[in-house]
């Protein structure tokens, strides 16, 4: 009978999943909600969307429940996945037991949540010899959430001349528009993951940015060029011209509202399947724009 003892995955040993570097080092840190009683170690779960399903326990496992159905039944399929990580982790971490690389293989094991959608990942020991618990096949759509969740896609970091927030603009002076242009801002942002043998890889990237510049104008480009001191004229590439005052028509004497809305293409592709996402993130900014008075000769206002 085949014994394999299971671990939940530590953050430490997370690492080791292909692809989960890459994913780890993109996405913000998060606080530990969940730790081991007795060794204080933070537990992990990889989560995704998906639907219910009953974890099917290992032919032969020692959990409640296992060992196989009763009355020469044909056993439920395992819903899980199973992949070697590379490289395994420490001789010296927990999740071995007592047991050491010399005596067999940690893998990762990926089953469906019992209490809901989403997935949990442990460790699972097999001793040489033995023969590695088949799983359920991977659906490239689930790895394909969990690429693009962890893709690091940012609003548009606006950036104005004049600057936006100033009191310098003026009634038929050109306004000047671009954001930052770090990948988080525009792209192209990539993110892979892998299990049971099928790795998905996505990408995301700017399609487009649309100007509300507050006026009742919509402007659409792409990142825009950057203002240079002393450039004349317009934006080759991504401007406007406020042919009214927002002294005039913002209610108080305030500024024109504006906010820029980057449009994210998002491509994935993997274990034969591919496919598209968008998503829209928005920054918002503010540009007090003036009229400009000229004295005529006989000291009257124009």
């Amino acid at each position: 009978m085949l014994r394999v003892s299971r671990v939940v995955v530590l953050a430490a040993a997370m690492l080791a999943l292909p692809g989960a570097l890459d994913g780890a080092m993109a996405a913000p840190p998060v606080d530990c909600v969940k730790q081991d009683a007795q060794t204080g170690i933070c537990l992990v779960e990889a989560t995704s969307p998906g639907e219910d399903a009953d974890v099917v326990p290992v032919a032969g496992d020692d959990n409640p429940g296992g060992g196989g159905p009763a009355g020469g039944d044909t056993a439920p399929q395992n819903p899980c996945t199973y992949t070697v990580p590379q490289p395994q982790p420490p001789s010296t971490s927990a999740v071995w037991q007592g047991q050491s690389p010399a005596d067999g293989t940690m893998y990762a094991q990926v089953c469906p949540r019992v209490d809901g959608p989403g997935l949990t990942t442990m460790f699972v020991f097999i001793p040489n010899g033995s023969t590695p618990p088949a799983g359920a096949p991977v659906d490239p759509r689930v790895l394909a959430e969990q690429a693009i969740a962890s893709l690091v896609m940012r609003a548009p970091e606006i950036r104005m001349a004049p600057p936006a927030g100033s009191t310098s603009g003026l009634v038929g002076l050109p306004v000047w528009m671009w954001t930052e242009r770090d990948e988080e801002f525009v792209g192209p942002t990539r993110q892979s993951v892998s299990a049971g043998g099928v790795t998905v890889a996505a990408v995301g990237e700017v399609s487009r940015i649309v100007w509300d510049m507050g006026d009742g104008t919509t402007v659409v480009c792409g990142p825009g060029t950057p203002y240079s001191p002393g450039a004349g004229g317009g934006s080759p590439d991504c401007g406007h011209i406020y042919a009214k005052a927002s002294s005039r028509h913002v209610p108080g004497g305030g500024s024109w509202p504006i906010t820029a809305t980057s449009t994210w293409t998002v491509t994935w592709s993997g274990g034969g399947q591919s496919g598209t996402e968008t998503l829209e993130l928005s920054s918002s900014a503010e540009l007090f724009v003036g009229e400009l008075h000229v004295l005529n000769r006989d000291g009257s206002d124009r």
